[in-house]
């Protein structure tokens, strides 16, 4: 195994790897870019010689899903790990003979594990073992929900499927597909309500699908069909009995969903839209061109809005700023209440999917294998 290292550097030197934004670029610094100054704490190398040739276009699909103290990812192409943060340590290997393509997802004691050539597994977290293993017809690139005791998965041909949790037979599959050979990588996760699973097609429907039988109840498609690409897209949010959807084309819309749905409660636009979160009322959206909108979900009023300079990949939602990973390896906090950029980093990497947190610290990796942490403010 390759070298493995933890290098916690002073604040005051890792305030001077933060760059001071042109103005045109990053809306909310101040010019002397004190506020821009990220409190990264530290650093996790898996890969020396990798994160020291920044290969461009090294990409990790799946990046690390936290359990207590412990974090799950891909440590190598085809190696699954689990590391012990407080102790800096490996706990243990699996080789998946595949890559990863989505975050692992903790339930307990397991793992669930999607991989490139349409396997999914449930590992035992302690002891790194595979408990069972389901061959799909693709691979996963969104998150897994479990309800009950079935998981709901949903593969990037378009095909919904409820699994036991226990024994891993699958119960039912629903094919929303109608286009063959498409896959959708940037889609929704499915979200549940009560007995409906909800989820998104490429044509920009969102569909109602019974939780017990798989068997469709309705589904919604509105706006126009006059852009090519309509994929439901980022978080599809609930509050207060409605839905609140973001799609590629720009449309963010609200629906009902105490009774099947005639039409939607409002809609607007936006910018080519790559990923939403909602939290307590508010709709977050981030746009291929940079920009970051929070909207009141309720009506679709735009709260505020902020450009952070990079077409947004992922949203976390903190207790007084979203986080941001950028396309190319930028990092920002924004103000949840003004909308205004706290600081940012530039990584030098891709970013992953998803941070995680721990205690009072943020941890962002990358596609070159670093994980770095910051101090949330």
């Amino acid at each position: 195994m390759k070298e493995i290292f933890w290098s916690m550097l002073l604040t005051g030197l890792l305030a001077s790897s933060c760059v001071t934004p042109a103005k045109d670029d990053v809306e909310g610094c101040d010019v002397d870019g004190l506020e821009c100054r990220p409190f990264r704490s530290g650093m996790i190398k898996f890969d020396q010689v990798l994160d020291d040739q920044k290969p461009l276009g090294e990409i990790d699909e799946a990046g690390w899903t936290l359990s207590t103290q412990t974090i799950v990812g891909s440590y190598q192409n085809h190696w699954l790990t689990a590391y012990d943060l407080k102790k800096k340590q490996h706990l243990w290997f699996l080789e998946t003979n595949s890559d990863l393509t989505a975050p692992a997802e903790i339930f307990g004691s397991f793992a669930i594990v999607a991989l490139r050539d349409g396997r999914l597994l449930k590992v035992d977290i302690n002891t790194g073992k595979t408990v069972w293993e389901n061959h799909l017809t693709q691979f996963v690139s969104t998150k897994v929900v479990l309800s009950g005791t079935s998981l709901l998965v949903y593969t990037v041909d378009q095909k919904l499927y409820s699994i036991d949790f226990q024994a891993g037979q699958t119960l039912w599959a629903y094919d929303a597909a109608s286009s063959p050979n498409l896959l959708i990588r940037t889609g929704a996760a499915p979200q549940v309500v009560g007995n409906e699973v909800f989820i998104g097609s490429v044509e920009g429907d969102i569909r109602s699908i019974h939780i017990a039988n798989g068997k469709e109840n309705w589904r919604l498609r509105p706006g126009k069909d006059d852009f090519r690409f309509k994929d439901i897209v980022g978080e599809i949010g609930v509050g207060n009995n409605q839905l609140y959807v973001t799609r590629y084309d720009g449309l963010i819309f609200g629906v009902d969903i105490q009774s099947k749905p005639n039409g939607t409660l409002w809609e607007v636009s936006a910018p080519s839209i790559t990923t939403s979160a909602y939290r307590d009322g508010t709709l977050y959206v981030g746009s291929m061109n940079g920009e970051l909108m929070a909207i009141q979900a309720s009506n679709g009023r735009q709260l505020w809005k902020a450009k952070l300079g990079q077409s947004i990949k992922s949203l976390t939602v903190g207790e007084k700023a979203v986080f941001i990973g950028g396309s190319q390896g930028r990092i920002s906090a924004v103000s949840l209440a003004s909308g205004k950029v706290l600081w940012h980093d530039d990584l030098g990497g891709s970013v992953t999917k998803q941070p995680f947190v721990l205690d009072d610290e943020i941890y962002f990796s990358t596609g070159l294998k670093t994980i770095y942490s910051y101090k949330i403010l």
